[in-house]
């Protein structure tokens, strides 16, 4: 039988009505230590086994930047069909994350050890509690409607990511719930103009993942009714300005996104007031989940909280 959408135990975990079930749910946790050294480890192997995917070590990540808005006759071809900003409208961005789909599901079809994780959250009340990840799969189930196998086996969605930092760590968490293990290798696919910030700032001064095992895959707005040559060029060059003056330099200074104006963004992209349930499904993230969360200790280091993962895989 196959699965709609791969497990997802956070959401279950903050999904949950009946009243009983949560209790006991709420009692599983309280008991913390054997919750995750017993019961979770249990389902992600049996997880594993059922799905035979033992074997996978690529995660693909494919950062969101808008919401598709579903059943759109054009699959995404046409700007109404996108909840955009402004800034996206000039340069035709909804093209662009199309081809991110494009892109990132062609990656997958290149090697049979990877899934694609597409990763953004709720972040757009006009758009209503619809994640920016769940509208992305809907229309690769659209537009990859003959390749149904693919889609359904190995592409899953993190809908708790409010900016790029999140998109990073928290597919990496939801690599580990599904198949119980973290990444070896990981791919990016996103806007080349964002390629320092993923792989400089978050990848490697951030989470210490080894730079050799990372590849990132970007491309380029079109802002094709710009016919003067110089007037293309300033708005490339604003683009470049934009991204140090809004990202780049305020995640130089902090590498986690927990002080004023990286967490104020976040909070402004969490209308529905979503959380995730990582701290529960990750045992060996918990201490630096905690600490990154939103209402931690604002005085903790960029180097304290980041020797909080020194004993991960991926560190050499």
């Amino acid at each position: 039988m196959k699965l709609a959408l791969v497990f997802d135990i956070s959401s279950v975990m903050l999904s949950i009505r009946n009243k009983s079930t949560y209790k006991t749910l709420k009692i599983l946790l309280l008991q913390k230590k054997k919750f995750l050294t017993t019961i979770i480890p249990t389902i992600k192997s049996n997880y594993n086994q059922m799905t035979n995917h033992n074997n996978t070590n690529h995660l693909i990540i494919l950062p969101c930047h808008s919401i598709w808005k579903q059943g759109g006759r054009t699959l995404g071809d046409s700007r109404d069909e996108w909840h955009l900003v402004d800034f996206q409208i000039e340069g035709y961005d909804h093209l662009s994350m199309k081809h991110h789909i494009l892109l990132s599901i062609s990656e997958l079809n290149q090697d049979p050890k990877s899934h694609l994780i597409i990763s953004g959250g709720e972040t757009k009340k006009e758009a209503g509690p619809i994640s920016e990840s769940l509208s992305y799969y809907m229309l690769a189930k659209e537009l990859f409607k003959n390749d149904e196998e693919l889609i359904l086996d190995r592409i899953s969605t993190e809908t708790f990511a409010r900016d790029s930092f999140e998109n990073v760590v928290f597919s990496i968490c939801r690599f580990y719930e599904i198949f119980g293990t973290y990444p070896e290798r990981i791919t990016i696919v996103g806007f080349e103009f964002k390629r320092k910030r993923f792989l400089d700032l978050h990848l490697e001064t951030a989470l210490l993942f080894p730079k050799e095992k990372v590849v990132y895959i970007g491309n380029a707005p079109d802002p094709k009714d710009i016919t003067d040559k110089e007037e293309k060029e300033r708005y490339f060059k604003e683009i470049d300005e934009n991204e140090y003056k809004f990202a780049v330099s305020l995640f130089e200074t902090d590498w986690y996104g927990i002080n004023s104006g990286l967490l104020k963004k976040k909070m402004k992209r969490n209308p529905f007031n979503r959380y995730h349930g990582y701290v529960q499904s990750n045992p060996h993230l918990a201490d630096f989940l905690i600490a990154i969360h939103d209402n931690s200790s604002k005085t903790n280091e960029n180097e304290k909280i980041r020797d909080l993962l020194l004993h991960m895989p991926w560190i050499e």
